[in-house]
């Protein structure tokens, strides 16, 4: 639109003249002042309108982005368009980083394999649980990790873009202890702590993020583990008790006791599994923790116990074991029963009885430098005599 002067009845007229929504008008005004303040007013009100309508237009995410980038070029000291402008020159050829929010990031596991009709429930696998799941990692492994990361969504929020997350906002989770307020002590963190780096390296290597913030998190101080073992009473008194209470579990307590395969690793043994003859237990690499095949050997009083116990698998193992443990757990009058106590018995009975730190981590299924670093307590060689003399009445 432009101003013009015009005669118009003898008299000196100021117009504005031009289009106003693709339609011509002609605006009179007394004097040039008046028309060319029309003029600037209405071309004030076009652009705001055009800008309105240019950022109506965009998605929530893009105004999410656009606003996040403006409040941290603020804080940084530069405008927007000088980081625009600094990145078409330095950043040419570079690699941009994938949009991901942390809900699409953590993922699901799918249909819960618990239920027979968990195809049919229309969930699939998805983001890094996926991943762990095409990866084959165990089941009850990967419930562990989908409630931690879960946990750590729901915390932080689902719809957090992860190229924003940052080592304070893994602090502040682990300080307030999730999403449920829990005190978690430094060994619970600590573990929390490794789940949280395995998602952040697949999201690098998703080209999310450029680098690991978990990586920025002060190491945790652990106090050196130290292992509950019975004494050699209290193991003939659980073996006695066992067999009075429940002695169809007896070939369980055995193995658990007198061989240390873990409470897991039992009751995915089958009685094919177990040679009499040869006295040992094969565990095949899908039966143990860490994928690998491993013989344990069976002693004497191992073998004695086991023949009074029934065969392998037994219906309903979790819930017995569970009601025998509460049976003993009153009988000595305490409240919680002390961490895997019958393999880390094992562990110290047998490396006190054969002063053989390899073949116990043989028997045992890790490693010498976890054998002293979780399980060694030591115990004196006349106890150790006592542990593999216990047998059954008779």
């Amino acid at each position: 639109m432009k101003v013009k002067n015009k005669m118009h009845n003898g008299q000196l007229r100021w117009v504005v003249d031009g289009r106003i929504n693709g339609k011509r008008n002609r605006l009179q005004f007394d004097n040039e002042k008046q028309a060319a303040g029309w003029l600037k007013a209405h071309e004030r009100n076009a652009g705001e309108s055009n800008q309105t309508s240019w950022w109506t237009a965009l998605s929530n995410g893009d105004r999410a982005d656009i606003m996040n980038a403006f409040e941290r070029s603020r804080e940084l000291g530069f405008s927007l368009i000088d980081a625009v402008q600094f990145y078409g020159v330095r950043g040419l050829g570079k690699t941009f980083l994938k949009k991901m929010s942390l809900k699409e990031a953590v993922g699901e596991l799918g249909g819960d394999k618990r239920f027979k009709d968990y195809k049919e429930s229309g969930a699939k696998p998805s983001g890094f649980l996926a991943a762990k799941t095409r990866k084959g990692c165990a089941p009850k492994s990967l419930h562990h990790f989908k409630c931690i990361l879960h946990n750590f969504r729901d915390f932080v929020g689902g719809d957090t873009q992860c190229v924003t997350i940052t080592s304070g906002d893994i602090d502040d989770w682990l300080d307030a202890g999730g999403i449920k307020g829990k005190d978690w002590d430094n060994r619970t963190k600590t573990g929390y702590i490794k789940q949280i780096k395995n998602l952040f390296n697949w999201l690098i290597k998703q080209d999310v993020i450029k680098g690991n913030p978990a990586n920025k998190i002060e190491e945790i101080i652990i106090g050196e583990y130290e292992p509950q073992i019975l004494t050699v009473d209290q193991c003939r008194e659980f073996m006695e008790m066992t067999q009075e209470h429940s002695p169809v579990l007896l070939k369980v307590a055995a193995l658990n006791l007198f061989c240390g395969i873990r409470p897991s690793e039992v009751r995915r043994l089958t009685q094919k599994n177990i040679s009499m003859e040869h006295r040992e237990v094969e565990l095949k690499g899908k039966q143990t923790k860490t994928r690998r095949k491993r013989f344990v050997d069976m002693s004497d009083n191992c073998v004695e116990w086991m023949k009074l116990g029934a065969d392998l698998p037994i219906n309903n193992l979790a819930v017995r074991w569970n009601a025998l443990l509460k049976t003993v757990k009153t009988k000595w009058e305490i409240d919680k029963w002390p961490h895997d106590c019958l393999r880390h018995s094992f562990c110290s009975y047998y490396l006190a009885h054969h002063e053989a730190a390899a073949k116990t981590a043989l028997q045992a299924g890790h490693t010498e430098s976890v054998l002293f670093q979780h399980y060694r307590k030591m115990v004196r060689r006349e106890d150790a005599e006592k542990f593999w003399g216990i047998y059954p009445e008779g």
